[in-house]
């Protein structure tokens, strides 16, 4: 009798294991052994092999993001620009698999964008580059997000201010 209790109660966790559910702001991907099968799941409920499936949950709803960066300009004076970008998952099956986290990847890229805009301007070229700052973040982190299997909707440069001292640049050479 209390084996037929013990092989009930293992029929009952591999079946608990197998059923997943995934969200309506989410499409679901199945790796079968480590490997990438070819559908994306919609919302509701999957049946998935147990202890040899596993499912990855990837968010295609609109994400926004505050990218701050503060840096030397020019000449010398410390800016603050904050950014922020809107983006979304197209291709779930690519942002699961291209790059380990398309989110930090985006926010990284966007960054890098940003040093490069406000070290090559003064501080008071910043204040009135708004625009042109905000077409480079486009023109740069777009592309290489659709390599990613996301779209970038939307890039807005929110501020460029006067940053307060803090600890001194290294030389540059």
């Amino acid at each position: 009798m209390a084996w037929l209790v013990a092989v009930g109660l293992v029929v009952l966790l591999v079946a608990a294991a197998s059923v997943k559910r995934v969200g309506e702001d989410e499409r679901g991907l199945v790796f079968r052994t480590g490997r990438l099968r070819e559908r994306v799941l919609r919302p509701g409920t999957v049946l998935l092999v147990p202890f040899v499936d596993r499912l990855e949950r990837v968010d295609v709803s609109d994400t926004t993001v505050e990218v701050p960066f503060t840096g030397p300009a020019e000449d010398g004076r410390r800016a603050r620009v904050e950014a922020v970008l809107t983006f979304r998952v197209v291709d779930p099956a690519v942002a699961a698999t291209a790059v380990q986290n398309h989110r930090l990847a985006i926010c990284q890229l966007a960054l890098v964008v940003m040093r490069t805009g406000v070290e090559h301007r003064t501080f008071e070229q910043l204040t009135t580059a708004r625009e042109e700052l905000r077409r480079a973040l486009l023109h740069e982190v777009a592309p290489a997000a659709a390599g990613w299997g996301v779209q970038l909707d939307r890039v807005e440069v929110r501020s460029v201010t006067a940053a307060g001292p803090s600890a001194p640049e290294p030389n540059r050479p």
